[in-house]
């Protein structure tokens, strides 16, 4: 116990003269924290919801796989070329996740979220939106070459239509036709079918200030680590090899 307390006895001592160099250290930080915080520019965020269209009830894609996807910086660039940036520093400002809804075991996602920064609010919008119509675009891509082989039959029915009319077939028949042409068209219509639709945004982009950080709390938390960093420090100057003086090594020899 003895031995304990004359280590402690010795960090105790070592952080109590290097107190001013701990309290200049703890000041230092701080007045560079506040500056810091100060001196950043206001920033504003802007969210849109976007939800992913359907054909034939089918989803154009998968809500993770639209995520995964809009958040590569490849894919920014289309975007980014909409705003007059480079797919960098657009990817810096802006993220797109999904949003999960449902019981807790069988969540599942219903729109894309897309989030974005920047240092005014009609930035964060302009760019929100730019990611967003850019996904709009992907999608409508998507949608053409997976309604093509639906609009293909609805075409091969409808002229299948117009020959059985002509040869006054079997009027079973031509109703079995009609029947399934009218589902055809239907589920092919973008303006009233249940089934199919485009990928549209939701929620048109909204922005708001983004609240400054406290200036006191960051100057009161970078002068706390800077004033324990310099205490343990000095306290380990316990353990640097101590240099003896000259006058000490002539009487020694």
């Amino acid at each position: 116990m003895t031995q304990e307390q004359l280590s402690f006895d010795r960090y105790a001592r070592m952080v109590w003269r290097a107190k001013w160099v701990i309290i200049a250290a703890a000041i230092l930080a701080a007045l560079i924290a506040a500056l810091i915080s100060y001196r950043q520019p206001p920033q504003h965020k802007a969210t849109a919801l976007l939800k992913i269209g359907r054909v034939w009830k089918e989803p154009i894609e998968d809500y993770f796989v639209t995520e995964r996807v809009a958040n590569t910086q490849s894919f920014l660039k289309g975007a980014a070329n909409r705003v007059g940036l480079n797919a960098h520093q657009l990817r810096r400002s802006v993220h797109v996740e999904a949003i999960l809804a449902g019981p807790r075991r069988n969540r599942a996602p219903v729109l894309l979220q897309i989030t974005a920064n920047a240092d005014t609010a009609e930035n964060a919008a302009r760019n929100a939106d730019a990611v967003a119509q850019e996904i709009v675009a992907r999608h409508q891509t998507i949608m053409d070459e997976t309604l093509k082989p639906h609009i293909e039959r609805q075409h091969q029915l409808e002229a299948r239509q117009k020959e059985l009319e002509s040869q006054q077939s079997s009027r079973e028949l031509l109703l079995k036709i009609d029947a399934e042409l009218d589902e055809v068209r239907t589920n092919n219509s973008l303006s009233n079918s249940p089934v199919t639709e485009k990928t549209h945004v939701v929620a048109e982009p909204t922005a708001e200030p983004v609240p400054r950080p406290s200036i006191v709390r960051a100057a009161g938390f970078a002068g706390s680590i800077a004033a324990v960093s310099a205490a343990i420090l000095a306290a380990l100057a316990v353990h640097l090899p101590q240099q003896s003086s000259p006058t000490q090594n002539d009487s020694d020899n």
